[in-house]
């Protein structure tokens, strides 16, 4: 189940919910982790792969010093973001994955600014590395999770109105 939405910049934007085999209906935390990943990938054993990273999953950096990004919400991001570092991925009770994010002293320079893995977007490498695009992919696997992503399935298009005028009654200079 998909749709394609066009951004104010023009690009299109997908929301894909895919539905898995029931065998797979509970996957482990070592399963999430092969899957998802919301790091920076070792620049030196994965150089492709931390470019991609690079390019198109760091949440920029938002709050106080970038106060007029699109994220920002009454002084706040409305992404959360920087994430907390965490050793393990958890799965809280509203379904919502909370992936790890090691503090491993990898970071990337954007902007210049310094960005580790709590600005990281989760991502699948394969995926990544195939598209090399911004490729959000997120466990659902709670009823309120997959309900979020059914709104966007569901949501329709921006609407507008036009009018179009008649420019034939123009005054010519003689």
């Amino acid at each position: 189940m998909y749709t394609i939405e066009f951004q104010k910049r023009g690009l299109p934007y997908t929301h894909l919910l895919l539905f898995l085999h029931s065998d797979c209906k509970y996957p482990t935390i070592d399963d999430i982790d092969r899957v998802i990943s919301a790091e920076i990938p070792c620049p030196k054993q994965e150089p492709q792969l931390y470019e991609c990273v690079k390019d198109h999953m760091i949440h920029v950096s938002c709050g106080l010093a970038n106060k007029s990004l699109p994220c920002m919400k009454n002084g706040k991001c409305s992404r959360f973001y920087p994430k907390m570092f965490q050793e393990t991925t958890t799965i809280f009770e509203d379904g919502f994955p909370h992936y790890r994010r090691r503090n491993n002293s990898i970071s990337i320079v954007k902007n210049d600014i310094c960005l580790d893995n709590r600005s990281v977007v989760p991502y699948n490498s394969k995926l990544l590395l195939k598209y090399q695009a911004h490729i959000n992919v997120e466990l659902c696997n709670r009823s309120t999770s997959i309900k979020y992503l059914f709104k966007y399935i569901n949501k329709g298009y921006d609407i507008i109105t036009t009018t179009i005028v008649d420019n034939n009654n123009q005054c010519s200079a003689s």
